[in-house]
C-alpha cells in the first residue's frame, strides 16, 4: 500500500461527480503493470471504489484483507457497474437519504443568526 502526499481525486471526479462528498481517499496500491490504483471509501456504504488515473476500475478479490501483498487481487471491472454496486440502493438509500436530510436540518450545521449589533455596524 503507498501513502500520497495528499489525497488524489481526479479518478473520483470523473467518474462520479456528483458523489464526490459522499467519498473518503483512502489509499493507492500500485498493480504490477505500474498503474496506481487509488482507493475511495463510501461513507455511508462502506464499500470501496478503486479507480486508476487512467479511468479503469478494480474490484478487489479478496474481501476482508487489505494489502498490497499481491497485486493481482485486483480485477478490473466496468466502471459504471462498480460505482452502482459501492452507492447506496433501495432501503439502504432511503436509510441515506434521510439520514442527510436529518443532518440538513441540524441547528449545529447551519450558521446561526448575527446579532442584531454587527447588522448595524
Amino acid at each position: 500500500m503507498l501513502r500520497a502526499d495528499a489525497p488524489v481525486w481526479r479518478p473520483l471526479l470523473e467518474l462520479a461527480p456528483d458523489h464526490i462528498d459522499d467519498f473518503m481517499w483512502m489509499f493507492e496500491v500500485e498493480l504490477e503493470d505500474g498503474r496506481r490504483v487509488h482507493a475511495y471509501k463510501h461513507w455511508w456504504t462502506r464499500r470501496y471504489l478503486h479507480l486508476s488515473l487512467d479511468g479503469c476500475a478494480f474490484a478487489y478479490i479478496r474481501p476482508g484483507c487489505y494489502s498490497n501483498e499481491d497485486p493481482d487481487w485486483y480485477r478490473e471491472v466496468e466502471p459504471e457497474w462498480l460505482l452502482k454496486l459501492v452507492l447506496p440502493s433501495g432501503q439502504q438509500l432511503a436509510n441515506y437519504q434521510q439520514f442527510l436530510e436529518r443532518a440538513r436540518q441540524d441547528s449545529n450545521l447551519r450558521p446561526s443568526a448575527p446579532e442584531a449589533d454587527a447588522l448595524s455596524s
